[in-house]
Order: C-alpha cells, then sequence, then structure tokens
C-alpha cells in the first residue's frame, strides 16, 4: 500500500478505509508449473496512523479478505469488448466460479474451490519525515507485517515479511503534483511456497494528480512489483505492472473519497481489473 510522503503532525490522527475488488480469470501452464485463478476477492483494509514526537509517525492496517466466484464477470467482458482490452482466458471459463489452483513439479501445492474469508495478514509501521517543506516531502518507513491471516484461506502467507520504504512527493504550482514510492521487502518463509519463494521484493509507484475544479483531482498512477517466485515461467508469478486511473473529491467537512480502477498493463500478471473505493480524514 503506499505510505504518507507528508506525515501527521504531533498528536494528529489519520483514518483511512480503502476497498479494493479484484477479479481474475487466469490459466497458465509451463514444462513444470500449471496455475489456474478463477476467483474475486474483496478486501477492506482500515489503517489508523497518529503523529508524535518531532517527525514521527505510527501506523497501523488491518485488513479483511473474502474470495469467492462473485458476480462480476459478465460486467468485465463487457468492459473488455468496449475498451477493447485483452480478456485472457476469461472466456472459456465459466461465469462467477471460485477455483484456484498450483501445480508445481507433478505436486499439488494448493486446490480451492469454495469461498474463504477471514482477517489478513496486519502491518504495523513506523516513518520519518526526512523533508516538508511547501512544496516537497519526503519520508521514510519501516514496516512489518505480521502473520495474523491464514494461508490456507489465502488471507496471509504465513510468515513476518519487513520492508524498508521511501516516499516523496512535489507540488507544481496550485493544480499539478506528482508522488513514488520506492521500497524493498525482505520475505519470511510463507506456509506455501517455502522452498520456492524468494527472500528480497523490490516494489515501486509512480503517480500524477491534477485538481480540475475545487476539491476534485484527477489521478493516474503505475505500480510494479519484482516477482515473489523462483525458477517460475508463469506470468501471474512473475514481475506486475499495474495502471490505476482514478480520482478523489476533498469535502469541506474535511473527508476525502478516492475511487478508481486498475488494469494489468504486463497482461496476465496481475489481476484482470481491480476496483478501487477509500474514504480518508485527519482530525
Amino acid at each position: 500500500m503506499p505510505m504518507p510522503a507528508r506525515l501527521a503532525a504531533a498528536g494528529q490522527w489519520r483514518l483511512a478505509v480503502d476497498l479494493n475488488w479484484s477479479s481474475t480469470a487466469v490459466e497458465q501452464t509451463s514444462a513444470t508449473e500449471s496455475l489456474l485463478v478463477d476467483a474475486e476477492t474483496r478486501e477492506l483494509r482500515v489503517t489508523l496512523g497518529r503523529g508524535f514526537a518531532d517527525r514521527w509517525m505510527l501506523q497501523l492496517q488491518l485488513p479483511y479478505r473474502y474470495t469467492d466466484g462473485g458476480n462480476l464477470d459478465s460486467f468485465i467482458d463487457g468492459w473488455h469488448d468496449f475498451f477493447g482490452l485483452p480478456d485472457g482466458a476469461r472466456n472459456a471459463m465459466p461465469r462467477d466460479r471460485v477455483h484456484i489452483a498450483y501445480v508445481r513439479d507433478g505436486r499439488a501445492i494448493f486446490d480451492q474451490r469454495s469461498s474463504s474469508h477471514g482477517f489478513a495478514d496486519m502491518s504495523a509501521a513506523i516513518g520519518y519525515q526526512l523533508l516538508a517543506n511547501a512544496n516537497t516531502s519526503l519520508s521514510a518507513w519501516l514496516d512489518v507485517k505480521l502473520p495474523t491471516g491464514d494461508a490456507n484461506r489465502l488471507t496471509g502467507s504465513g510468515a513476518t515479511d519487513v520492508s524498508a520504504l521511501v516516499a516523496g512527493e512535489h507540488r507544481f504550482g496550485e493544480r499539478w503534483s506528482t508522488y513514488g514510492q520506492l521500497g524493498i521487502t525482505w520475505l519470511g518463509k510463507g506456509d506455501l511456497f517455502t522452498s520456492a519463494q524468494r527472500s528480497i521484493l523490490w516494489s515501486a509507484l509512480a503517480g500524477i494528480d491534477v485538481n480540475l475544479w475545487r476539491g476534485l483531482d484527477a489521478k493516474l498512477q503505475i505500480d510494479t512489483h519484482s516477482a515473489v517466485l523462483d525458477d517460475s515461467a508463469l506470468d501471474f508469478l512473475g514481475d506486475a505492472v499495474v495502471l490505476t486511473i482514478g480520482g478523489a473529491y476533498r469535502f469541506e467537512s474535511g473527508w476525502t473519497v478516492d475511487a478508481g480502477v486498475s488494469e494489468d498493463i504486463l497482461v496476465d500478471a496481475s489481476p484482470d481489473v481491480v476496483f478501487v473505493l477509500g474514504l480518508r480524514q485527519q482530525f
């Protein structure tokens, strides 16, 4: 998740509630692997942060995840047709089915054919304000993800991960601004892919924000991360690049609503589409 480049002041609280609703229809094979992902995932993530001392901020994130067959397949087929986007394996799969399976070297690693839900891996982070002025801000973060979820229900990895991140933003005049983040994650040994997973993962994002009218902003963001598994020839288990287009509206009360939609630029390397909705407040 993106971390704030400008931290909350000492004694100030921040609250964010984000819903990510994704739909995936992927079927891939190689000489040693086969993968099927046909499911929808809805994740509700609550983030609470507080500034303290001088230039410091603590932040906690608690997600709840639900995976099932969903009901977006027909809508997404129409979405892809309208915008001329590739439909991948979606046309050959049953509508609104849940089936997630992975076989490696002839051994079934995972096979789920029913819905699952529960609290996912929570994280705790501490941030330090490296730079902050009227137009530019830069922060450094140390984030620890705890194995509070369940790998067998796809709500967690079963491992503790530690990330170091740098987030920044810069404003050009009154309308335009850019933001970005670069991170490295040290992955603990998960429950499902212990022998195949890598120990280090890189991630980055970059975005542009333009104010259209009063509290209304339009945003374009690109996210990417390196592969988690070693020696995999499958696109879905490799590097990923995702484009998100959306915007935000700031109400006079201080609440901000975010909305957007994400598409897999690197086709079949991430969910076909993700609908994003968020609500934020600072007090």
